[in-house]
């Protein structure tokens, strides 16, 4: 299924979410130039993947008193069911409490969630929670196995797809996340997060073509206004930035600097506190040869970040670039309290 065939629709929410940045593989390394170097890649992390912590599986009202309990404290694990349903439905609930209490219990979520799996392996919603405890503990592995059971038990379970790509993220499996997310498309065909993840992960296997289509489509998905788009703690410019630093790193690969710069500058006028996305502005701004753009952006890093070794680094290519050694020599003094090899490598290409 190509990412221009599918069609659009409601986004769904999803719980509370969490950003992880990640560097972007190579994407933002350049070529030596005349007079400076090759830059450091934005250890800062550059690419935005998105990530929701899923919520617990739901659970069906039965006329057990203890089901009634699934955000509380812990619960007996020894009060009789009144039915076979109603027994499913407890152990479930059980394993959600624990695992949602204001100190987490795992093992005791893990122990319910297992028992459900075992008393009807057919059950999605125990994998899912077994999935859930694993992936909340970064035993991705762990947490692989148990969604891809559940999504072999019930194939449109929607809810585990996210976190099962997440994790696959995690143990750098891109090819294996990739087929995740595309899978999730087919069930929620209208989501520009998932896009966004699918540039990401494009990215760390350096399809840039393909990265650059689906970072389009997020964009185009985000900016249609009349679109309900809930994201909890985020917004639709924050995700829209995103996928423009994404794009951008995606051009960077391709060696379209100008488009990369493009890219980049848009997600400096979304976020312009993203530290990460001045610093892949001025990666972009290097590699196209506009050294003196580049160290308007590589300050503009260092101002938000003063502490970033590979943004004085970066800076001070970019000074010898313009054979400004008095400026690079500044950076190199700086760099010297922070990264000793970094600075080693600064001093080696002043006046060379």
């Amino acid at each position: 299924m190509s990412l221009s065939s599918l069609q659009s629709r409601s986004i769904s929410s999803f719980a509370v979410a969490i950003l992880l940045l990640a560097s972007s593989s190579s994407v933002l390394q350049a070529q030596d130039q005349s007079g400076g170097g090759t830059l450091v890649r934005d250890i800062m992390g550059g690419a935005a993947l998105i990530f929701r912590t899923p919520d617990n599986p739901p659970v069906q009202a039965t006329n057990a008193s203890s089901t009634s309990s699934v955000g509380g404290g812990r619960v007996s694990p020894n009060r009789p069911p009144r039915s076979r349903s109603g027994d499913q439905e407890q152990l479930i609930a059980r394993g959600n409490a624990a695992r949602k209490a204001g100190t987490p219990r795992y093992s005791e979520a893990e122990e319910q969630y297992k028992l459900a799996a075992r008393h009807d392996p057919n059950d999605a919603r125990a994998h899912a929670g077994l999935g859930n405890v694993y992936l909340d503990q970064n035993r991705f592995a762990e947490a692989v196995a148990a969604y891809q059971q559940a999504i072999k038990v019930r194939p449109d379970y929607l809810a585990v797809y996210m976190p099962l790509g997440y994790s696959l993220v995690r143990l750098n499996n891109y090819t294996e996340a990739i087929e995740t997310y595309k899978k999730t498309l087919q069930l929620d065909p209208g989501n520009p997060e998932i896009y966004n993840n699918l540039g990401f992960a494009y990215n760390h296997l350096e399809q840039y073509d393909e990265s650059v289509g689906a970072c389009q489509q997020a964009i185009q998905l985000l900016g249609q206004q009349d679109r309900a788009y809930k994201l909890g703690l985020q917004n639709r410019d924050e995700v829209l930035g995103y996928a423009y630093k994404n794009l951008g790193n995606a051009y960077n690969g391709l060696k379209h600097y100008q488009e990369a710069v493009r890219a980049l500058r848009q997600a400096t006028l979304i976020d312009p506190n993203s530290a990460a996305a001045h610093f892949n502005l001025g990666s972009a701004y290097y590699n196209a040869g506009q050294n003196a753009e580049a160290v308007e952006a590589y300050k503009q890093v260092i101002k938000l970040k003063p502490a970033l070794p590979g943004a004085h680094f970066n800076l001070g290519l970019a000074y010898i670039a313009l054979h400004n050694d008095r400026a690079a020599l500044e950076e190199y003094n700086a760099l010297k309290k922070l990264n000793a090899n970094l600075a080693s490598q600064l001093q080696s290409l002043i006046n060379r």
